[in-house]
């Protein structure tokens, strides 16, 4: 596996609290006419239009998704593998992030992830997700509730198909310091196209010196299952993974775009097609692109480098939000006992050895199935080349950024391709 750390000296800002979303991309929709820009790309290949098509009815899957309860959500058998995706989201972000810093979050979804930018008091946001009320609706009306004290553009439209200096114009060049996108970086490796615009938009919108941070699978451990597995399909109890037919003899070649499979989350999602991001392909794109591999590493490695780290200082931090997350819903079976196994100290069996409580109240109670969940997604950090004169010329071009106000569904600008 390929894992790259990051720099010990990269400042880690005090997480006091985390939002909802949990890198399940739930999201609901409804057909509205609004003013849509007609954004399109010529010279398509059939593959290219049949795999829009592809993205389209994805983003409609998760579209009729509606939104769960707070009690729903407490009691879904991935309750604690949510918790443990904030809480390495909340981490990566507040690695990344400084004090007034410009964020665009692509694949935004309901905006589930603006209070850990608000946390990192962060001076803009642009989110951008092609599904079209998950933005419109969910995230303009988190935003609002949340009466954040930095700005926000809302867009609806696939980044992966897009050119954002058409949709924003010259003004993108630089004008983040952060992008960030979690949980949705594969759905751009179904065709090199789609990749190759992704990263594009990417180092386009970033600053030199600004970083690109996110969550995606983790290609060698889904590769690695999949050999070790007779047939096709493996996982357990929450997760399953089946692979086509024609790639029965589990050989992949180089690049590796469109490398699909099917993808089942219990309580989420039901056979979603998603795509291999296989790593040197993925460092290849981004050294093309002007950015440099930071950190790789695979969620379980993230999360025992994390909880390694001295509890004091603000590493201190990093402990007291894995308790906040990690406390267990305190939901019983139908015969009463507990539904995660415990050892003798109410610990989860799989975290103790691994995972020791700063309070004897407080236990961690991740399942075995959700901890092996958790082995098929990796993070990433990126950062965009250049030096201190280039990224002062760049920031100093930087259009000034506006008063936060309350937004309404006419603010969302609305590409063409979102559903």
């Amino acid at each position: 596996m390929n894992n790259t750390s990051n720099d010990n000296n990269t400042k880690r800002k005090a997480v006091d609290d985390v939002d909802d979303d949990d890198g399940v991309r739930n999201t609901t929709n409804d057909t509205m006419n609004t003013n849509t820009k007609n954004n399109t790309m010529n010279n398509k290949t059939n593959m290219e239009i049949e795999d829009e098509r592809e993205a389209f009815k994805v983003a409609r899957h998760y579209s009729e998704r509606q939104n769960q309860t707070h009690l729903e959500r407490n009691n879904s058998p991935i309750y604690n593998l949510r918790c443990l995706n904030n809480f390495v989201k909340s981490t990566l972000i507040q690695e990344v992030c400084l004090k007034g810093d410009r964020v665009m979050d692509l694949a935004c979804g309901k905006g589930g992830d603006l209070k850990k930018f608000a946390i990192a008091e962060i001076g803009y946001y642009c989110g951008i997700d092609i599904a079209l009320e998950s933005v419109r609706r969910d995230a303009v009306q988190r935003y609002n509730r949340g009466n954040y004290q930095f700005p926000a553009t809302f867009i609806a439209g696939d980044a992966f198909v897009h050119d954002l200096e058409d949709v924003l114009g010259e003004q993108v060049k630089g004008l983040f310091d952060i992008v960030s996108c979690q949980f949705a970086i594969h759905y751009s490796f179904s065709t090199e196209t789609r990749a190759r615009k992704a990263f594009e938009n990417i180092s386009k919108a970033l600053r030199p010196g600004g970083h690109f941070v996110g969550t995606t699978v983790d290609s060698n451990v889904l590769v690695k299952n999949l050999r070790e597995t007779d047939g096709l399909q493996f996982g357990n109890e929450v997760i399953e993974v089946t692979f086509d037919e024609k790639h029965s003899d589990k050989k992949f070649l180089p690049p590796g775009f469109g490398i699909e499979y099917s993808f089942t989350l219990e309580d989420a999602v039901t056979d979603c097609r998603e795509s291999l991001v296989p790593f040197m392909t993925f460092k290849k794109l981004a050294e093309e692109y002007d950015l440099e591999i930071i950190r790789w590493t695979n969620f379980h490695e993230y999360v025992h480098e994390l909880l390694k780290t001295p509890k004091e200082g603000k590493s201190k931090r990093i402990h007291e939000l894995w308790l906040h997350l990690m406390q267990p819903p305190g939901g019983l079976n139908s015969e009463g006992e507990r539904q995660v196994p415990r050892n003798a100290d109410g610990q989860s069996l799989r975290y103790a050895v691994a995972v020791k409580p700063l309070h004897l109240n407080v236990d961690p109670a991740l399942s075995d199935q959700e901890w092996e969940a958790a082995e098929y997604y990796t993070t990433f950090i990126l950062r965009k080349k250049g030096d201190e004169a280039n990224k002062s010329i760049v920031v100093g071009r930087r259009p000034s950024i506006p008063n936060a106000k309350r937004l309404d569904a006419n603010d969302v600008l609305v590409l063409k391709g979102a559903a």
